[in-house]
């Protein structure tokens, strides 16, 4: 059972671009993993803003990161480019990154398009 995150264990980010809005939550279930959770509108804008969360979380000593994009009403090929990015990193550091795509239409679309290798991916969309 993973414990409950403790109340400092957790950071808020909101983006509002011309384009769209994004938020944001970073929390951290246990010592090594990180949970990041996305909703909103990733487009080429807000990208740039999970791009910084994951790449900042990753250099940091880490077993597991969790992206889950449950919450996410609209998702492009930035959004996946940054998914990507993370990837790299977190194979070069030895971190296990793992997206959760949840029910959002618009993420699961793109990934059945354009699959990538992640696990819940895998697990998840593909038939």
């Amino acid at each position: 059972m993973v414990p409950e995150p403790r109340s400092a264990d957790h950071e808020l980010a909101g983006l509002l671009t011309a384009g769209g809005h994004m938020s944001l939550r970073v929390c951290h279930p246990g010592p090594h993993t990180v949970l990041v959770e996305v909703s909103g509108e990733v487009d080429l804008d807000t990208a740039r803003g999970l791009d910084a969360v994951l790449q900042t979380r990753i250099r940091r000593p880490l077993e597991e990161v969790v992206v889950d994009l449950s919450g996410v009403t609209f998702f492009s090929v930035a959004g996946l480019n940054s998914l990507l990015r993370a990837q790299l990193l977190a194979d070069s550091t030895g971190a296990h990154l793992s997206v959760a795509p949840g029910r959002s239409r618009s993420v699961r679309r793109l990934f059945k398009l354009l699959p990538a290798d992640f696990d819940s991916v895998a697990a998840n969309v593909r038939p």
